[in-house]
């Protein structure tokens, strides 16, 4: 199970005296305070921690965004000595163990927002190496009056450094790490949108649906084992499918999400034979026809006790007889075999016809050159431009002084005379 490394979580008298109070300030305006923690969830977490515990039980929650998060569902967990840097009563109130290891409550959780925000926050965290693009970004998401602090500190007076490029920020104190964004303009900061997007609860609860239910994704995926696949492959296809069910997957329908998700996972399971394992295209009609066939073949065989036959199968699948025989023909290329395939001791080999177009082409040629001078001189021109020069019928109608519709039609007469003559 991974762990999330947070700095600034080891940090809490940090937190304290200069990260919390200035998002209390917001609370002067009325509104509810909103921080960045860009590209760490976990310092995230240490944001919404510190202000809870700082703030009375009446005031605003923190809104607190965390980009670039990873896409998968792997849980936000932290080592224990991540949180003994937490006194005992924030860290009680904040932290739960769960299977060996400490997850944030669900009252850190719901604060936490997995994505970018839409408007200017009071407070963002970020690293200096972060890179350029990513500190414009990360200024620009700045209101004015608001406070950016770096996760290590910046040394000296470097033009090079990003909190020297920009005049628009200010270091708060001589550690070079809180620096605040002076207003250039005399407007009222804009008033943040409602926070949007997934938060760390329902990131957390889903991680704990695929991590409960992946022994239930192998299950299924070893009953398609024998069907010529790897057994790694169906299982990463497997997973995939459960970690897109627990994303779909809505609590306050009737169905449990083991039920739900066997649905999701045998679909895209079925999905990935049709579509990936063909070794030559076939149409999608075709294949689940070709799958019907197989499944009515195996339960008849089972029924009858023998090998069933074409009409039996259609029966079943209340189809044509060609229906059938189009679906076994195109199973065959499935697995198509290999032409470099070596042949057994005893195994008679399998001939592959081979044409040879040299000897008709050198006929054809013949024949036209005996043909050609029966063409009129324009005709014969046309012919030369088009199939030995590489020209255009446009380039041909300029340099002969007729349309290119003119050209097509000579064109289309010539070659039926052709035809005529070569096949008399």
């Amino acid at each position: 199970m991974p762990l999330i490394s947070s700095p600034l979580l080891r940090e809490w008298d940090l937190l304290q005296e200069h990260v919390v109070p200035h998002l209390l300030e917001s609370r002067q305006d009325g509104r509810r305070p909103q921080a960045w923690s860009v590209g760490s969830v976990a310092d995230a977490v240490a944001v919404v921690t510190a202000y809870r515990h700082a703030q009375p039980d009446d005031g605003p929650e923190v809104e607190v965004f965390a980009s670039g998060a990873e896409r998968d569902l792997s849980p936000v967990t932290f080592s224990l000595s991540e949180i003994r840097c937490v006194p005992a009563g924030p860290r009680s109130a904040s932290f739960e163990r769960q299977d060996h290891r400490w997850v944030p409550g669900s009252q850190i959780t719901r604060q936490v927002f997995l994505s970018e925000p839409g408007r200017p926050v009071d407070l963002v965290t970020l690293r200096p190496d972060a890179g350029d693009d990513l500190t414009e970004r990360a200024i620009a998401g700045l209101r004015d009056g608001g406070y950016l602090l770096f996760l290590e500190p910046v040394f000296g007076s470097d033009p090079s450094q990003p909190a020297d490029r920009h005049g628009s920020l200010r270091a708060v104190n001589g550690s070079r790490r809180m620096f605040r964004k002076c207003a250039r303009t005399n407007r009222r900061p804009a008033r943040p949108e409602p926070a949007a997007g997934t938060t760390l609860e329902i990131h957390q609860a889903q991680s704990d649906l695929v991590a409960g239910h992946a022994r239930l994704a192998r299950s299924l995926a070893r009953r398609f084992s024998h069907h010529g696949e790897s057994k790694d492959d169906l299982e990463q296809v497997a997973l995939m499918a459960l970690v897109k069910a627990a994303r779909r997957y809505d609590p306050s329908r009737e169905a449990s999400f083991s039920t739900y998700a066997t649905a999701s996972v045998i679909g895209e399971i079925k999905r990935h034979f049709r579509d990936k394992t063909w070794m030559m295209r076939v149409p999608r009609a075709v294949q689940e026809s070709y799958l019907a066939v197989k499944e009515a073949r195996e339960s008849l065989t089972h029924e009858l006790a023998c090998s069933p036959t074409i009409q039996q199968i259609a029966a079943r699948l209340d189809t044509s007889d060609e229906a059938v025989l189009e679906a076994m023909e195109a199973g065959e290329n499935y697995w198509p075999e290999s032409l470099d395939a070596g042949v057994f001791e005893g195994e008679a080999g399998r001939d592959v016809p081979v044409t040879d177009s040299g000897f008709e082409l050198t006929l054809e040629r013949q024949q036209l050159s005996a043909l050609l001078p029966r063409l009129a001189p324009r005709e014969r021109l046309i012919l030369k431009r088009l199939y030995f020069d590489g020209w255009t019928q446009r380039q041909v109608a300029e340099e002969i002084g007729v349309s290119q519709m003119q050209v097509s039609r000579v064109l289309s007469r010539t070659i039926g005379r052709l035809r005529d003559w070569i096949s008399d």
